[in-house]
């Protein structure tokens, strides 16, 4: 499944706009363009009308089952090493997280050669923190991937592996469980070009003027876009 939605990404982000706004993919587009070969899939992606959060509805089961979720065409995370990653997150509301949905999928790449060895998964039902926040850095956030530990490992330990995340494939949030949810404030490496903070250097030496958080809120001060950084608040 994430192979198949990568490629659907990747194909997508040619056409985005240079303000690297929120977008969406679902099921049922994907199935419409033929992106899906014979399988045929459900689910829907809604885009809210400033585009800063979406609706990810995947409540009528359609054929292989059903999967949406959103992305940025170009992220500022491809080919840094995992460890460097300050910021990796977003909020959610809507229906009980499932053991896998909503979640971020993160391409890894083990062997430094920028393609896809596989996704690791930050999910909301391991990794929020009881509020609809889900976070690299919450207290307990376990990560999961296929070829993986059983029982997960820690955010700080999978960053201590020295991977990096792939070039080939965008980092994106996805729901392939029934329920209907709501995410915002998406932080997935999109910052520099859509002018949020994602860095407290960047908030230095006057910088914090000229960025915004996520939802396109202003810093009352250096320190205000410091804490952002640091807290996602």
């Amino acid at each position: 499944m994430a192979l198949v939605l990568s490629a659907a990404l990747l194909g997508n982000a040619v056409t985005a706009t240079a303000a690297n706004p929120l977008l969406c993919f679902s099921g049922t587009t994907d199935t419409a363009a033929g992106k899906n070969g014979a399988a045929v899939f459900g689910g829907t992606c809604t885009l809210s009308p400033d585009g800063m959060s979406a609706v990810l509805n995947n409540s009528v089961p359609v054929g292989s089952g059903d999967y949406s979720g959103v992305y940025y065409a170009t992220s500022n995370l491809s080919g840094k090493l995992v460890s460097d990653i300050t910021q990796l997150s977003f909020d959610y509301t809507g229906s009980a997280a499932t053991a896998g949905s909503p979640r971020i999928s993160l391409p890894i790449d083990t062997n430094n050669n920028g393609t896809t060895d596989f996704f690791l998964f930050i999910s909301a039902s391991q990794c929020s923190n009881g509020a609809g926040h889900v976070d690299i850095h919450n207290a307990g956030c376990t990560v999961f991937w296929t070829a993986g530990p059983v029982s997960g490992e820690s955010w700080a330990t999978f960053a201590a592996h020295g991977w990096k995340v792939a070039t080939d494939n965008v980092p994106f949030v996805i729901a392939d469980d029934a329920g209907i949810w709501t995410v915002s404030n998406v932080q997935l490496g999109q910052g520099e070009a859509a002018n949020v903070a994602t860095a407290k250097n960047e908030c230095k030496k006057g910088g914090w003027a000229n960025l915004t958080r996520a939802n396109g809120s202003s810093f009352k001060n250096q320190g205000d876009c410091i804490q952002y950084v640091n807290t996602g608040k």
